[in-house]
């Protein structure tokens, strides 16, 4: 088994003993019903460890296609005033190029490192899946139950974002 499974399978192993045990807890204060408790424990335990897999491989794509670039704040937008990016050159052409690269001026200094938009697909992606799993399960204590699932994926996500780009840097060393 490679170390990033490995890693992987902890990870899916720890997520789901910590919502487990955090589901009952949260749904104990509304119910003493033994089996809504372990109903809820159960499920919110076995989608985030299910999630934890799903999360940090769209983690990684989210890496592969935002990392490198630049957004601009007032627009979101990439930069996308290569040369290579207009196939034929025309006055509509020119004109398009000519805006972005003036939007390109008035950003200057206002660009976000697109390490820091790298996990919010997943995060979002995540937050709908938990929500809807416990909204469909019926879980009575719902946004107690879902709310660190939500923050702590977002606290991985931020972390292990940070982690590939130090990694990529040093291998660039």
């Amino acid at each position: 088994m490679t170390y990033a499974l490995l890693r992987l399978s902890i990870s899916g192993l720890v997520a789901f003993i910590f919502y487990a045990f955090w589901a009952y807890y949260a749904n104990s204060l509304v119910t003493d019903d033994p089996q809504i408790l372990y109903k809820a424990a159960l499920v919110q335990g076995i989608y985030s460890g299910s999630i934890t897999l799903v999360f940090t491989f769209l983690l990684e794509l989210s890496y592969k296609m935002l990392n490198n670039k630049q957004y601009c704040l007032p627009f979101i937008l990439p930069s996308l005033t290569r040369p290579a990016f207009f196939s034929k050159e025309c006055e509509t052409t020119k004109t398009v190029e000519a805006s972005l690269k003036q939007i390109e001026r008035a950003c200057d200094g206002t660009c976000v490192p697109g390490m820091l938009l790298t996990p919010l697909p997943a995060i979002v992606v995540q937050s709908i899946f938990v929500i809807s799993v416990n909204v469909v399960f019926m879980t009575p204590n719902l946004w107690l139950t879902v709310a660190p699932s939500v923050f702590f994926s977002a606290v991985y996500g931020y972390a292990y974002s940070v982690s590939l780009t130090r990694k990529l840097k040093r291998a660039q060393a």
